[in-house]
């Protein structure tokens, strides 16, 4: 009977043990714990776009091309002489204008693949609108051609009560690439990835990360920021660089304050805190006080919050009691001068 007893309370004492355990089972805050891919956070070091720029001629437009330039004139009178043409005399005509032609060359391209190209008037004309771009090089920064662009040029649609310009134009895979690029990647085993936003709580995730699932590549920070991998061996480059591009991280970076002033928009993290202040702009008046303040109160046009609330909390005091966008901003702008929002205050 005894022995019952005892393993009946050895029972109910594993039980509470088991219940007490998933009780204090301590539980993350699932918004705090966003996990992101590495893809998204870097990129490679010498894997990159670059830039292309050409000079060229527009032609077949219907009246509203350059007139008295003397550039476009001349451009098209060599431009026939060297399809073995007579031009003597220089060309004046309404239907040709002078353009400037770019493009952005991506990694890996080669010849034979196409690109888009912008095309931009560079003279008086009017409007490139049915306009033909006829054959032009574009150059790189080394001088060297790299492509060659022509094609019919389309313009934008213009939207109901809106405009559209005119004076530029795009050439879809109007481009054919001449030359290619090498993108050199690789050194001497290594490779570098880049932060877009460089944050030590980040490189470090990432350096905790790759480790542990290539304990060979040996990650380290170098210099200018860079995370510097090892290519471990028997390991193909393509497949290390997917692996590592697919672990996620849980980022963490400053907090951050983005406004636009041009079309009233303001941007910002839901837990960025704000110190006791008060502020008073054209009537509408705001009291943070100490951390053992009452809850949010709001009368009229003023209002009182706690110190341990948000900005978050204080945008939406303030829609709540009529506060325009405009005088929000002022608003964030005078606490962050005085020091009272701890986060970075970006203007644009």
């Amino acid at each position: 009977m005894n022995s019952r007893n005892n393993i009946r309370k050895a029972v109910a004492i594993t039980g509470i043990l088991i219940l007490a355990a998933i009780v204090f089972v301590p539980i993350r805050n699932a918004e705090s714990e966003i996990s992101v891919k590495i893809r998204d956070l870097v990129s490679i070091d010498g894997i990159r776009e670059n830039q292309i720029l050409g000079y060229g001629l527009v032609v077949g437009l219907a009246g509203t091309g350059d007139t008295k330039s003397e550039l476009t004139a001349s451009s098209l009178s060599n431009l026939l002489k060297n399809l073995g043409l007579d031009a003597e005399e220089t060309y004046r005509t309404k239907n040709v204008a002078a353009v400037l032609i770019t493009a952005t060359l991506p990694p890996f391209a080669r010849p034979g693949d196409r690109i888009d190209v912008t095309v931009s008037s560079i003279n008086n004309a009017k409007s490139l609108e049915g306009g033909v771009l006829v054959q032009s090089p574009l150059k790189g920064a080394d001088n060297q051609i790299y492509a060659v662009a022509q094609g019919p040029l389309s313009l934008s649609k213009i939207e109901k009560g809106g405009g559209a310009v005119k004076t530029v134009a795009r050439v879809i895979g109007g481009a054919l690439i001449e030359r290619s690029v090498e993108s050199e990647f690789i050194d001497k085993g290594n490779i570098q990835l880049v932060l877009k936003d460089w944050d030590f709580s980040v490189a470090n995730n990432i350096l905790t990360s790759i480790k542990e699932l290539y304990p060979a590549s040996d990650p380290v920070i170098v210099k200018e920021g860079k995370i510097r991998l090892k290519v471990p061996e028997n390991v193909p480059v393509s497949e290390f660089i997917s692996k590592i591009f697919e672990i996620e991280v849980t980022p963490s970076y400053s907090a951050k304050i983005v406004i636009n002033e041009r079309d009233a928009t303001i941007v910002m993290g839901g837990e960025i805190k704000i110190s006791e202040a008060f502020v008073s702009r054209e009537g509408i008046s705001v009291k943070i006080e100490g951390k053992t303040a009452s809850m949010t109160q709001k009368s009229g046009s003023s209002a009182r919050i706690p110190e341990t609330a948000s900005v978050k909390d204080l945008v939406d005091t303030l829609n709540h009691i009529g506060a325009s966008t405009k005088d929000t901003i002022a608003i964030i702008k005078a606490l962050k001068d005085a020091g009272a929002i701890h986060a970075e205050l970006i203007i644009k």
